[in-house]
């Protein structure tokens, strides 16, 4: 025998592999990359229609060597972006319209890749998300009528109980 149950239920999945590329124009001449950091992750969702947006920033810190790699400096800027997600749905009968997105960032954005070209300072950022939808779904499932118990509580008993429990410890001590 089925019944209809409503449960809020994974009914969507989706998944972003976000990349970057920024070019950076800096003041001094760069003699040497030293280091870049991503930090400072920020980012809200919303649904529109079957896709999924995320709009958020992080803030970028490269630490580059200048004047012959006699000085350094550390450049911060801060990149916003825009990303739509196609998610894939499966077929269940939504009892409420509601959602209920949840974002599991996998791979935080990190700078994968970072040369000078022309005196500019190109980046690659790369980063990994999964996106879940939760609604409210109408499920079936399947209700046994007739429980049959595999054992009854005594023959439990019977099986697990030791009765020479007492007399094989009073032979050890």
């Amino acid at each position: 025998m089925y019944r209809d149950i409503i449960a809020k239920t994974l009914v969507g999945k989706g998944k972003l592999n976000q990349l970057i590329e920024k070019k950076i124009k800096l003041e001094e001449f760069v003699s040497k990359l030293l280091g870049c950091w991503v930090i400072n992750l920020s980012y809200e969702t919303k649904k529109e229609k079957d896709d999924v947006i995320i709009e958020g920033s992080f803030d970028i810190q490269l630490w580059y060597a200048f004047e012959n790699d006699r000085k350094s400096q550390v450049y911060v800027e801060k990149v916003d972006f825009k990303e739509t997600i196609k998610m894939f749905y499966r077929d269940y009968r939504i009892y409420d319209e509601e959602s209920f997105i949840k974002v599991y960032v996998n791979t935080y954005p990190k700078c994968s890749k970072m040369e000078i070209v022309d005196g500019e300072v190109n980046l690659v950022i790369e980063g990994v998300y999964y996106i879940d939808c939760f609604q409210d779904a109408l499920l079936q499932v399947n209700c046994l009528d007739e429980y049959v118990e595999d054992v009854s509580l005594d023959e439990e008993i019977v099986m697990n109980v030791n009765p020479n429990y007492i007399e094989t410890n009073k032979q050890k001590e």
